[in-house]
């Protein structure tokens, strides 16, 4: 975990600004700190909070930095996994590895602590738990709404044959979640709408998307003569990856390379995949975690990142693309488009349109110097962006008032 930023003041037990103890804050969140989208959503929390707050962890994996409790997985969805006949039932899976940790957590949460702060999708209980406890509570929803979501993940799955790996009485759990906490935080401006549409209040919603520090990627060089697309992310259909592949498969410039940085949860997306590389020998599956891969591998020997998603809360890659001086084409339905200024450091275009992202790629390919100056319009537009001291510190700012006025 990096460095805790560093608030000028500090806040007494009760959660007022001033020189006494800080409120103790439990985090909650049914990953490993620093790793995927959801660790790395963790950490920065941890960074966000540990300067206003005393925390407590809930999460697979203990910290140093933070006093920790390790949670184990559900020895049921192990199981299934472990079984490729059962590996389909993914949503069944997913829904006992998400109430084994609600389950865990809420009978040890301390007496005294003042706050909640739990990611959404396994914290029902121990959302309820606390309240028993007199805490105030802040759902983590890094995604848009469920029913948003999991509408595309449906529709999505369905061109594969494969189930959806949100349950329906999960669904109805997060559905329950929204209702029980007191405050919701989501990472960009399109997930908020995606809960004004439903009638919840904007008092009740507070947008706090990631830091990026520039300073923290290599950046792109485009020394290379091969035009090189970029994806980074899950390699399923509600992350768009299929349109993504079949644009790539109209562009006819050479020297050209499509690499898929992921890894296939399900044999039907495989058999997509496998077909695909049968058919044009440059599209390359990388089934690697980028950090350990290294962003400079990743990131740096790219032309043009592409996230099209159907469905996305934010899109971390999108940032991390911009900060490393790419230009990057991805969706009005994802939450990181608000980062992409069309035309200017990439291109935002409607979801499934395989048209319109064939025809931006060929663009690029055939416009190198377009690229380079795309992609120093996007570094600069990242460090424009508030420091992480600056997001820490509104959000912290929210926060506190949950707990100095009532919400």
């Amino acid at each position: 975990m990096s460095t805790a930023l560093n608030f000028s003041s500090s806040v007494d037990q009760s959660g007022s600004v001033g020189t006494g103890r800080r409120p103790r804050l439990v985090l909650s969140a049914n990953a490993t700190m620093g790793i995927g989208g959801q660790g790395l959503n963790l950490k920065h929390m941890a960074e966000y909070l540990a300067s206003a707050f005393e925390l407590e962890l809930f999460a697979q994996r203990s910290e140093p930095a933070i006093p920790s409790h390790t949670v184990r997985g559900s020895s049921l969805a192990r199981f299934l996994w472990r079984r490729p006949l059962l590996r389909r039932l993914r949503d069944w899976s997913a829904l006992h590895q998400n109430l084994a940790f609600d389950w865990a957590v809420a009978p040890q949460l301390p007496a005294g602590a003042a706050l909640l702060h739990c990611g959404a999708g396994h914290s029902l209980n121990t959302l309820r738990a606390a309240r028993k406890l007199g805490y105030r509570t802040v759902l983590d929803v890094t995604t848009l709404h469920v029913e948003d979501l999991s509408a595309a993940m449906r529709m999505s799955c369905s061109e594969f044959g494969i189930r959806p790996p949100l349950h329906r009485w999960e669904i109805k759990r997060i559905k329950e979640e929204y209702r029980e906490a007191d405050l919701i935080r989501v990472m960009s401006q399109l997930a908020a709408e995606s809960f004004y549409r439903r009638g919840f209040s904007p008092d009740r919603i507070v947008v706090a998307s990631p830091p990026f520090d520039v300073n923290e990627f290599p950046q792109a060089t485009f020394n290379e003569p091969v035009f090189r697309v970029c994806y980074v992310g899950l390699l399923e259909p509600w992350k768009g990856f299929h349109h993504l592949v079949e644009a790539f498969g109209r562009l006819d410039h050479q020297p050209s390379e499509l690499v898929l940085w992921g890894g296939s949860g399900s044999r039907p997306v495989a058999s997509f995949l496998a077909r695909a590389q049968h058919r044009r020998g440059n599209i390359i599956v990388r089934p690697i975690e980028i950090r350990k891969a290294g962003l400079a591998e990743v990131y740096g020997r790219a032309s043009v990142l592409v996230l099209p998603s159907l469905a996305d809360g934010f899109g971390y890659v999108v940032g991390e693309a911009l900060a490393s001086g790419l230009p990057v084409i991805t969706t009005t339905t994802t939450g990181a488009c608000e980062l992409v200024e069309d035309g200017k450091n990439g291109f935002v275009i409607n979801p499934g349109d395989v048209t319109a992202l064939a025809e931006r790629l060929r663009w690029l390919a055939e416009d190198r110097d377009r690229v380079r100056s795309m992609g120093e319009a996007a570094v600069e537009t990242m460090r424009k962006r508030p420091s992480a001291a600056t997001l820490g510190s509104q959000y912290c700012h929210r926060i506190l008032q949950l707990l100095n006025d009532g919400g």
